[in-house]
């Protein structure tokens, strides 16, 4: 058997209205390039598990199946994180649990990019959100509607695209890049995997949906159905961006985590989550207070008067 060229890495947890359409789009997929899936069933409380091992029974050989005794929401290394730890092929993409693959030929066109540009570290592309009834819901996906990913997109809060859209070379297993600020553990994980992409390589975007993301908020077990908005976290992660940028000498986007630093800060305050004293202290962190303020002027400008998607 040919050497594995791609790793698919399925985190599950209470996905049982959902898990089997995950594994029929992977196993749907066309291509001629070797590849495994690796399934971490993360101690469901649902039928999700019985689900698995009739696949596994079903296709044998097929899937590296995972079940975790204790879920492993609270630990160091989560379900998704040691996935990766165990992928072994020369590109790992996600493919979260609740949602689904939606072009036979999805992984076999991102492969072929990355095998033809290495100057890239990661291809993505478009794709449809639905709701817990698999069906588009209406919404758009903050995604890259541009080829290549930049830092001006990413401090526009805009994606390269939904993380199962995101094909990247192994950087657990090969020494890609730094991986320091990844290390840390911090969150949202995959604006920190961006970040680090783009201060390192360069992010390819496939202007094509060949992917669904569920986006359910009320409710289930995902993250978007959780995530609050966090001053403290937002802050330290922005100030671990800005630390790394430096380290690897890329001006620009300290630069412009400056401006996000301080855009956070305006969000702090208008939240309740920090004081105006707090706002003051924190602030005075900035290394490029005029240039931060700056960008925050042409951000305010962009995006509130003229409604651009990309703010600076």
């Amino acid at each position: 058997m040919d050497d594995v060229i791609l790793s698919i890495y399925v985190p599950t947890y209470n996905h049982e209205k959902y898990i089997a359409r995950a594994l029929d789009s992977i196993l749907m997929q066309k291509t001629d390039y070797a590849y495994e899936v690796l399934v971490g069933e993360d101690a469901s409380t649902d039928n999700t598990r019985a689900i698995l091992k009739e696949y596994e029974k079903k296709y044998p050989g097929r899937f590296q199946m995972y079940y975790r005794e204790k879920n492993m929401h609270k630990q160091k290394v989560r379900n998704a994180g040691d996935l990766i730890r165990r992928c072994s092929g020369k590109y790992i993409i996600a493919l979260e649990g609740d949602d689904f693959w939606t072009d036979e030929n999805k992984i076999d066109e991102e492969i072929r990019f990355l095998e033809t540009h290495p100057d890239h570290i990661a291809v993505a592309h478009n794709c449809v959100v639905v709701g817990d009834n698999s069906k588009p819901n209406g919404e758009e996906y903050p995604e890259c509607k541009d080829e290549e990913y930049t830092i001006n997109h990413y401090v526009s809060e805009i994606m390269p695209g939904q993380l199962t859209t995101v094909m990247k070379r192994n950087y657990r297993r090969d020494n890609v890049f730094d991986t320091s600020l990844i290390d840390k553990g911090l969150i949202p994980g995959d604006r920190v995997q961006y970040f680090t992409f783009l201060c390192n390589g360069k992010v390819h975007c496939i202007q094509k949906k060949m992917s669904a993301y569920r986006h359910i908020t009320n409710g289930g077990d995902s993250y978007s159905a959780g995530a609050k908005y966090s001053y403290k976290n937002a802050e330290n992660m922005i100030r671990e961006a800005i630390l790394y940028a430096e380290k690897k000498s890329n001006k620009k986007n300290a630069t412009y985590m400056e401006f996000s630093y301080l855009k956070n800060i305006r969000a702090g305050v208008k939240s309740g989550q920090i004081n105006k004293k707090r706002a003051i202290k924190d602030f005075g962190n900035l290394k490029h207070k005029f240039t931060a303020v700056w960008l925050y002027v042409r951000f305010w400008i962009n995006c509130h008067i003229r409604h651009k998607r990309i703010w600076l």
